[in-house]
């Protein structure tokens, strides 16, 4: 937002004090202000020319050449499409480097074969107006060189605001807000805000042509103020106005529209006029679904029933608070206006804004929550200064007033102790009572000793609602670098351990250190197109009613959609790609009570996940990724070991075969599957790709469960190993083997797989597992007799359940 200092001035004196230090002081205590311009800065290398010679195009009709003289040149070729150059004529020449208030970077140019060294300027092009039909034609008194700023007396600085800073303080939008606070700061006397009531020639006969005002949804609008106004003549603004606004950056169009954008910039309460012809009545209402409008900058908005709008008794004339209507827009012949001052809902401001894309400045100011008393005040002043342009206008219509408004009192007790307190220093209480009674809050003392009663003025409400909100205001003004520096006296305890963002730092560090996993962040959106080829129902997804684009429509219920898209968009840079993933998933359940939306009970459930995936042109990403995460859950489990059970569940985009479950000490953690090649094939992706999902609640829990381990001496005696390999199906997972031989026996204390064959000499479908098998006893060394009766058993026991038998080659 911009703001003007010569307006600031005419609320309050700021003599000797100069523009930085308005910005230091602003910064410090009120606003973030992130520039100081002037407006010679907007006309850069725009300067005055004379056009010494005019010729044809020789390529195009409609195109001029015209040589120009300035102080430092003195034939000067710039193409020029304008019809109303010539000879002799002075004119504003932006030259080449020159950047044009509406962003155009002026450039040497060839145009239809000729060359052009710089831009003749229309009046809209340098923001000084809204005249296109040609060039804009200086004074003849008007000195060759001289930069456009100076010859045309535009001298205004401006300070640039930003916005995020004042987001929570509908009283600063505008100049006399700013203006009040810099009373504050450099303690200047703030002049009143002055309106003249507008005074309405009685009428009976033409009281009855006065309009109606409805307000269907009184909810949404606390109050309408509406005046129709005859005898208007639509013409250019006076200059003090155009000037005024042109230095905020804002276009002027016409007296009327100009007229309610000044007061708005004034007050901080946005207007609007309508060409009072064929509006009968005003209705406040909700519109329809797929209403459309054609709005001021000629886009068609297809409307909602959330969507407040203004109508008449035939069409839609305005978006309420945001922008209007083509239908009903200002324009030369218009001869009767109404004049709209309202007070719209914030959200139902924002939400429609935002949905439609139309952050417009009136949009803006109402969805931080105005004041309804500043609609009779801003639509006093648009009255006043109308007629000071035009005193034949007919005001012979009453004000139209609806809504529900009543001012109400707003009181908040302060404790001075408490104060003390919470600042850590005392303020004499003189200083804090002149600090707020210069904030224009009314105090009063209670009956408490060492209590005051703060009144909080309408503009205020809205964001001092508690007393440490007067604590902020207090310190602010102030000044916080006034406040001593003082370490806090308290006992220092450490946190609370967050045992799953310990584990979270663990996974990545295991990762990305031993397996040169990279991580990524993905959005927590998918899209149906996303799901349709993963071979997953979109129905089952919770659907956004306000999505950032077309692209992130529903809340996602895995991470391997996204890290799938991860893998195509890298696939032609790697051959390799290793990814992982922790964030949340979203299920369309009920999940913890929602306390900020009175309209849903329950928020939906989310989770935190931990996704792997891998894709390799070569090899068995399956047993790969299989590996990985066997020895990643080994460390992080401090020797537990993770089991790998075959599963028929229905995992949608998994392959048949290469799939199954993950546990931890029984608990079921996650599933771990090869992705289908027809899946792979939908989605653009040429290499081999297997994926895996680890609930991190589950994992936590499977942790806990961990017996602590516990230090066991050395046995004395020593152990035996043996090798046993064994062929079996390939479908069963070698965990399964391996975990049946482990607890087959007491005196089994390791068992370790040393190789996987399957090939030349094996049948089909078939592999071999061998494993290392350590035999030890804690009293005694063992014989060879005794191990020898334990392994004809364990043989046995596997043929019967795994149909295994030893290798023989």
């Amino acid at each position: 937002m911009k703001i003007s200092l010569n307006w600031l001035k005419e609320f309050v004196s700021l003599t000797n004090i100069s523009a930085e230090e308005i910005k230091e002081k602003l910064t410090a205590h009120t606003v973030e202000v992130e520039d100081i311009i002037t407006q010679k800065d907007n006309f850069k290398n725009v300067v005055v020319a004379e056009i010494i010679s005019v010729e044809k195009h020789p390529q195009a009709d409609k195109l001029q050449i015209a040589f120009v003289k300035t102080d430092q040149e003195k034939n000067l070729k710039i193409v020029c499409g304008a019809p109303n150059i010539a000879v002799g004529q002075l004119v504003p020449l932006a030259q080449v480097g020159a950047i044009l208030p509406n962003g155009l970077e002026i450039k040497k140019a060839e145009i239809r074969g000729e060359e052009s060294n710089g831009m003749l300027c229309a009046e809209d092009e340098l923001g000084l107006g809204t005249n296109h039909d040609g060039i804009m034609i200086l004074e003849k008194n008007a000195k060759l060189g001289q930069n456009l700023a100076e010859h045309l007396g535009l001298d205004e600085t401006t300070l640039e605001i930003d916005n995020k800073s004042i987001s929570n303080r509908p009283d600063l939008w505008c100049h006399y807000g700013l203006a009040r606070e810099l009373s504050v700061i450099f303690n200047r006397k703030l002049k009143n805000y002055e309106t003249k009531d507008i005074k309405i020639k009685k009428s009976k006969k033409e009281k009855k042509g006065n309009i109606q005002v409805e307000i269907k949804t009184k909810n949404l609008c606390k109050k309408y103020l509406a005046l129709k106004i005859d005898n208007i003549v639509i013409e250019e603004s006076p200059e003090w106005i155009k000037n005024k606004l042109t230095a905020i950056g804002i276009k002027p169009i016409n007296n009327i529209v100009d007229v309610t954008n000044y007061v708005m910039f004034e007050t901080g309460q946005p207007l609007h006029a309508f060409d009072a012809e064929n509006i009968k009545k005003i209705i406040v209402r909700k519109a329809e679904k797929n209403e459309k409008i054609i709005t001021l900058d000629d886009q068609e908005k297809i409307l909602n029933e959330d969507d407040l709008i203004i109508a008449s008794d035939q069409e839609i004339l305005a978006i309420a608070g945001v922008i209007g209507g083509k239908n009903s827009q200002i324009n030369k012949a218009t001869t009767s206006i109404i004049i709209e001052s309202a007070n719209f809902d914030a959200i139902s401001v924002r939400k429609t804004a935002q949905r439609l894309s139309s952050r417009t400045d009136a949009a803006m100011r109402f969805e931080k929550g105005l004041d309804a008393n500043l609609c009779s005040i801003a639509l006093n002043k648009v009255v006043e200064i109308i007629k000071k342009s035009q005193n034949k206008i007919g005001l012979n219509y009453e004000i139209v007033e609806e809504g529900h408004f009543k001012t109400e009192t707003k009181a908040i007790k302060l404790n001075l102790s408490w104060v003390e307190k919470i600042i850590g220093q005392k303020i004499e209480d003189k200083k804090i009572k002149n600090i707020f009674s210069d904030l224009r809050l009314e105090v009063k003392e209670t009956e408490k000793e060492d209590e005051l009663e703060i009144i909080i003025p309408s503009w205020r409400q809205k964001d001092l609602q508690i007393k440490e909100d007067l604590i902020e205001e207090l310190i602010r003004i102030y000044g916080y670098n006034n406040i001593n520096i003082i370490m806090p006296k308290s006992d220092i305890n450490p946190p609370e351990k967050n045992k799953e963002l310990e584990l979270i730092k663990k996974i990545k560090k295991i990762l990305s250190l031993s397996y040169k996993m990279t991580e990524t962040y993905n959005y927590s959106f998918v899209n149906e197109e996303q799901l349709l080829k993963l071979n997953l129902d979109p129905k089952t997804y919770i659907k956004l009613l306000n999505p950032l684009s077309t692209q992130h429509t529903l809340l996602r219920q895995t991470l391997s959609t996204n890290l799938l898209s991860n893998i195509k968009t890298n696939q032609a840079k790697y051959e390799k790609i290793a990814l992982f993933e922790i964030g949340n998933i979203f299920l369309n359940i009920a999940g913890g009570p929602n306390k900020d939306n009175s309209f849903l009970e329950n928020l939906p459930y989310q989770e935190k996940k931990l996704a792997l995936i891998l894709a390799q042109n070569k090899g068995e990403t399956f047993s790969d990724l299989k590996n990985i995460i066997f020895n990643a859950l080994l460390e992080i489990s401090s020797g537990q070991e993770i089991e790998f059970i075959s599963t028929e569940s229905i995992i949608e985009w998994s392959d048949k075969k290469e799939k199954c479950l993950l546990l931890l000490n029984g608990k079921e953690i996650g599933f771990l599957a090869k992705i289908d090649k027809d899946v792979l094939q939908k989605n653009g992706i040429k290499k081999e790709v297997s994926s895996l999902e680890i609930s991190l609640k589950t994992l936590l829990i499977a942790l806990a469960s961990s017996k602590t381990q516990e230090y066991q001496a050395i046995f004395k005696f020593p152990p035996v190993n043996r090798d046993l390999a064994f062929v079996i199906d390939e479908k069963i997972f070698y965990n399964n083997i391996k975990q049946e031989i482990k607890n087959f026996h007491p005196l089994i204390k390791k068992v370790e797989l040393f190789d996987v064959y399957s090939g030349k000499n094996l049948p089909d479908h078939k592999k071999s597992l061998a494993f290392h098998i350590v035999y030890q006893h804690e009293e005694k060394t063992l014989t060879n007799e005794e191990i020898d009766a334990i392994q004809d058993k364990l043989i046995k026991n596997l043929q019967e359940k795994f149909s295994a038998h030893l290798r023989d080659f």
